[in-house]
């Protein structure tokens, strides 16, 4: 029973990877659940046994592969450090990974790029906002902190310092999926974590 389920552990891991590659390929609205399973080196009645259409198996990827990361990208925003210093090293953070993780940036270019208006993929529109409230109520402790602290410039409040710092890193993403694996010299960590923290603070 338990070499059963590694199996279908196994067989699903490989299915998630297999979508995001071929989506990253031939773009969402031209893969085919065969080209998936033929990458997977799975049978189309594996696949079937685990996702019912294209949409299931493309947002439980897009979920799994960003919440592999999202934790110890998260996780850079703890510490006893002052608040500004931690949001620097998260900034810091994001911008190293999308620039020198490859799984990474595949993900960012499927779901930036490779994405064409398709109504299977309505849903993931309310997915993607939510994701951008979770980055927000994320960072908004943070700032709260150093609003507290009196480390922001003057009139600057906590969520529209949280929603500046989301905006940026949406243009980071945005940017590395455009230059795909090449290096644009653009993407420098920590002059941008410099950059964003340097105009929220007082």
């Amino acid at each position: 029973m338990r070499r059963t389920a590694e199996a279908a552990a196994a067989t699903r891991a490989a299915l998630l990877d297999a979508v995001l590659v071929v989506v990253a390929r031939q773009g969402y609205t031209a893969t085919r659940l065969e080209d998936v399973a033929a990458q997977a080196l799975v049978t189309r009645g594996a696949l079937y046994h685990h996702f019912r259409s294209k949409a299931e198996l493309f947002a439980a990827a897009v979920a799994a592969r960003w919440g592999e990361l999202a934790g110890e990208i998260f996780g850079l925003l703890d510490g006893p450090q002052a608040p500004l210093d931690r949001l620097e090293r998260f900034v810091a953070g994001y911008v190293e990974r999308v620039s020198t993780d490859a799984r990474f940036r595949e993900l960012l270019e499927v779901v930036v790029l490779r994405t064409e208006a398709d109504l299977d993929l309505e849903p993931g529109l309310v997915d993607k906002q939510q994701a951008v409230g979770a980055w927000l109520e994320a960072l908004v402790p943070v700032l709260d902190d150093a609003y507290a602290a009196h480390a922001l410039r003057p009139g600057l409040e906590a969520r529209a310092a949280a929603a500046d710092v989301v905006i940026v890193l949406n243009g980071v993403t945005v940017t590395a999926a455009l230059a795909g694996a090449e290096d644009t010299g653009l993407m420098d960590a920590a002059r941008i974590a410099r950059t964003v923290v340097g105009g929220l603070a007082r």
